[in-house]
This record gives C-alpha cells, sequence and structure tokens, in this order.
C-alpha cells in the first residue's frame, strides 16, 4: 500500500498529464490556485519564500529550473513557465511535481498534515486531493 507522500505525488503527476500538452499551464494553474489559499495564511512574501525555497531543492535534481531569489507569484511564475515549456512533458511533470512535493512537505512541517490538507484540498479540489489518505480511484 502506497504511503500518503506517495499517493499525493501521484495524484499531482496525474494533474499535470491529464491534459496532453498541457503540463506547464495545469502546473501554473496549480501554483496559482495553491498561492491563492495560502495567501491568506502566510502572506505574499511567505508563499514567495516557501517557493523559492522549493525551487532551490528542486533544482539540485533539474539544473535547468531558472534560479531566482524570492519575488513575486507573478514573476516566479514566468519563470517557472520558461524553464518548463523547454522540457519534454514527463520531464516537466516531474519537475513540478518535485517542486510542489518540497512545499507542501514544508507546508507540513510548518502548518501541519491536517491544515495542509485541507488547503490543498480548497485550493486543488478532490480531483487532485486524497484527503482521507486512501487509495486513489484511478
Amino acid at each position: 500500500m502506497a504511503t500518503v507522500h506517495e499517493q499525493r505525488q501521484r495524484r499531482i503527476e496525474h494533474a499535470l498529464l491529464r491534459e496532453p500538452g498541457a503540463v506547464v499551464d495545469v502546473s501554473i494553474r496549480l501554483w496559482e490556485q495553491l498561492a491563492t489559499e495560502l495567501n491568506q495564511i502566510i502572506g505574499e512574501r511567505g508563499v514567495e519564500s516557501m517557493y523559492a525555497r522549493s525551487l532551490h531543492q528542486s533544482q539540485k535534481q533539474f539544473n535547468w529550473l531558472t534560479p531566482h531569489p524570492p519575488q513575486a507569484l507573478a514573476a516566479a511564475m514566468t519563470a517557472l513557465r520558461a524553464s518548463l515549456q523547454g522540457q519534454a512533458d514527463e520531464v516537466a511533470c516531474a519537475a513540478s511535481t518535485a517542486m510542489m512535493m518540497h512545499f507542501i512537505n514544508t507546508l507540513i512541517l510548518l502548518i501541519g498534515e491536517l491544515l495542509t490538507n485541507s488547503i490543498l484540498l480548497k485550493a486543488w479540489g478532490d480531483d487532485v486531493v486524497n484527503n482521507a489518505g486512501t487509495e486513489p480511484n484511478e
């Protein structure tokens, strides 16, 4: 049986690959939806800092991701879009998933898994988030 972490990762990958050729657009949309929910809790600067940290951590595995210091989300999304567009869908999906998982894992450390799941559910819906931690129906 897969762990909650593995299930979350698979659901993100599935969401990113659901629309062929749209990995970049879906990735940006998921980041923006998550940021919208988190801005109310940790503020824009908090989201920007956590995003920059997840980017930095993911660059160890995906060195083609464009580094930048914490900046406004719109500018960060423009940089992310430019980095992802040069990659095959599977590679862009892997990088986006890694970044989101670093971000989510940090969020879990800061506010706990229950509140994180609640935020993810509100941002992404049950289509991406399996709040109960059970096997996804795929």
